[in-house]
């Protein structure tokens, strides 16, 4: 089986409008993105995609140019912004994670609570532009995955409304945590904390390139002219071959016995809402063999740190295990079919047997039931029935 996947190459750093420029430039229509951020911040910004060069060599530098609505807003009304703007789930999801990420980010380096944080220059609508957009492209080209290369920080002293900080700033030190990342070239800033936030919620996997043969490559710009070192950020489309592969995780688990089940299905919501991969709830008999509960969840290498202190928070727990885990996962692509109803994302893959298994997107689907008046599971037996009338079933690629 052939599945398509991008590799981002930070050689250079990367910031929310490198990545606009690389994806625009490997060939996402300028359209599919804007009209994502117009349904969040509509009339807000301006997208101006201009070919520049950078020492010597070219790329796409995507100015986001704001031109009405509040200077600056704070971390809950962006995440409410997203949150109602009626995104896709592919757009949606991602965007409130690197959101979310850099609320986290921030709080934790200035010692204040989420609530509290002021994002200073991440308030503005080019912080929502830049990642309500970027996943808007991903989005469109509909890999099978995101790779990543090391992530070159820079090095030297950044201006922040707090003063000079170090390079990294605290925000993007914490955000780059568990990254692969070095520091090489000029005396400056070259990754900001929007391009690490947007590069944690949406790689799944870093390290070096991997097997693949290269169809077409994007190159995004930096607005700083570096003399002697390009200030580009590449994207490289491929293929690989492959129905499956192994993918390095964390298995984070702690027993309570103290807390009332009614209290269980927010601490849940809480660990998914954190990023989550998976959250189990196993009964079990805990020491001085009382009943309790087992929680187990299943985070990505970036997210355990978070995750770790999202569980001891939420559960009041005095401590927790934890180990890394290696996940055997099958190859997945997304397609999207156009119903009567609406557009609908459909994730498929193939069994060890070769037999292709396939499901509709829970949250399109639940959508277009709540606007035609119908029950989901109905909504769902219409759309595979649609699916399945154009051929679509898996038995050829399309």
């Amino acid at each position: 089986m052939t599945r398509t996947i991008l590799y981002i190459d930070p050689f250079s750093g990367v910031s929310g409008d490198m990545l606009l420029g690389a994806f625009l430039s490997l060939g996402v229509p300028l359209e599919a993105i804007l009209s994502s951020v117009e349904k969040v911040i509509p009339g807000e910004v301006r997208l101006d995609p201009v070919p520049v060069k950078r020492a010597g060599l070219s790329g796409v530098l995507c100015r986001v140019e704001p031109v009405g609505g509040p200077p600056c807003r704070n971390l809950d009304e962006m995440l409410v912004l997203v949150e109602g703007a009626g995104l896709a789930s592919e757009v949606k999801d991602p965007a409130l994670s690197a959101l979310g990420a850099i609320g986290r980010a921030e709080a934790q380096a200035h010692g204040v609570s989420e609530g509290h944080i002021h994002l200073h220059e991440l308030g503005g609508q080019d912080t929502l532009a830049d990642i309500v957009g970027v996943m808007a492209a991903a989005a469109w080209l509909q890999p099978s995955a995101i790779y990543c290369g090391p992530v070159n920080l820079g090095r030297g002293f950044v201006e922040t409304a707090h003063g000079k900080m170090p390079v990294p700033a605290p925000a993007t030190a914490r955000l780059v945590a568990g990254m692969p990342v070095f520091s090489e070239g000029p005396s400056q800033e070259l990754t900001t904390p929007t391009g690490a936030a947007i590069l944690g919620a949406l790689v799944q996997k870093f390290g070096s390139m991997p097997a693949m043969t290269v169809a077409s490559m994007g190159t995004g710009a930096g607005t700083r002219e570096n003399e002697g070192f390009p200030n580009l950020l590449r994207i490289f489309k491929g293929e690989i071959q492959g129905s499956r592969g192994e993918e390095r995780a964390v298995m984070i688990e702690c027993g309570i016995d103290d807390v009332s089940p009614e209290y269980l299905a927010p601490v849940v919501a809480t660990l998914q809402d954190a990023g989550a991969k998976e959250v189990h709830l196993l009964p079990v008999f805990t020491k001085k063999s009382r009943f309790g509960v087992l929680i187990r969840v299943l985070s990505s290498v970036q997210e355990s740190e978070n995750l770790r202190q999202t569980l001891l928070e939420s559960t009041g727990s005095p401590g927790l295990r934890f180990w890394d885990v290696k996940r055997d996962v099958l190859a997945r692509e997304t397609v999207r079919i156009d119903t009567p109803y609406g557009p609908v994302s459909i994730k498929r893959w193939k069994s060890p047997s070769g037999r292709w298994v396939f499901k509709p997107e829970f949250d399109d689907i639940r959508c277009l039931a709540e606007k035609e008046g119908i029950s989901p599971r109905d909504m769902r037996d219409l759309v595979i029935a649609r699916y399945l009338s154009e051929g679509r079933n898996g038995q050829e690629e399309d």
